[in-house]
């Protein structure tokens, strides 16, 4: 089922995050380098502050600081951790921040039933690894993507991990792969909002750059997909999740009820 969505007046979708947020230009990957290798940005929160401060941490600056604090959150008791809630960022969204403002401006009503993470989309193993740990502490996982960050909850994750999947929302998934041709079975329920290029505008960066890495746009075994109005583009991962899928994650985690409804079906 496709989902025509209409606004007269898109949401506020800037993606600009505040100066200390953002990483040099010098620290831009380089295509051929290995997820090893590959920049993190420390300026992000990568990690919930509540499990941060349970450990001892006031702030994760590097690798090292961060392998440390996963060491110690491995030792907190289950009591200590709630719903996993893993925001993945897309192409050179460490220095963009277009994905990671899904996680930094999530509302405070969310932000209270989940442990929320970001990753970086080449960090599969890294993230299979924390599903698997909530996943065997008894908490719900759910997965938020965006561009080959959509990609990457979908194949990297979703399909690679021995848990239930309790939510999957992919915001404009890219890759030259594409989606699974099956339903994933350990996934409980797969929204997926897109962008429709045949009606988006076509001089747009980002929307260039989405075009040549290969968009999914509709997915024919996601439980729902929504196309976004024209004058949202690929960038405005935050615009999309604020519009379409922060009702769907209030839903599932048994919060309030959505202030704004999701758009009614238009046909297929």
């Amino acid at each position: 089922m496709v989902e025509k969505a209409s606004a007269a007046h898109p949401p506020g979708t800037s993606t600009a995050l505040r100066p200390e947020l953002r990483r040099p230009a010098s620290s831009t990957p380089l295509p051929f380098q290995t997820p090893s290798e590959a920049p993190m940005n420390f300026t992000f929160q990568r990690n919930p502050q509540r499990l941060l401060d349970l450990c001892g941490f006031s702030a994760i600056r590097d690798r090292q600081e961060e392998k440390a604090f996963l060491a110690k959150a491995r030792t907190l008791d289950n009591a200590a951790f709630r719903p996993l809630l893993l925001v993945v960022g897309g192409f050179i969204d460490q220095i963009l921040g277009n994905s990671y403002a899904v996680s930094a401006r999530c509302p405070n009503d969310l932000r209270e039933r989940h442990d929320i993470w970001f990753r970086e989309h080449y960090e599969g193993r890294r993230m299979r690894e924390l599903a698997a740990f909530y996943a065997a502490k008894g908490q719900p996982i759910r997965l938020i993507g965006h561009s080959w960050g959509g990609d990457a909850v979908v194949n990297a994750v979703a399909r690679k991990v021995d848990a239930p999947i309790d939510l999957l929302i992919t915001l404009d998934p890219v890759s030259r792969k594409g989606p699974p041709r099956q339903r994933l079975a350990n996934v409980r329920h797969w929204l997926n909002i897109y962008i429709d290029y045949s009606r988006s505008a076509w001089f747009d960066i980002p929307n260039i750059v989405a075009r040549i890495g290969g968009p999914w746009e509709g997915v024919a075994c996601a439980d729902r997909n929504i196309a976004c109005p024209p004058a949202m583009t690929h960038a405005w991962a935050w615009g999309m999740f604020e519009r379409y899928g922060e009702a769907v994650l209030r839903d599932a985690s048994g919060g309030k009820e959505a202030t704004a409804p999701l758009p009614p079906v238009r046909g297929e």
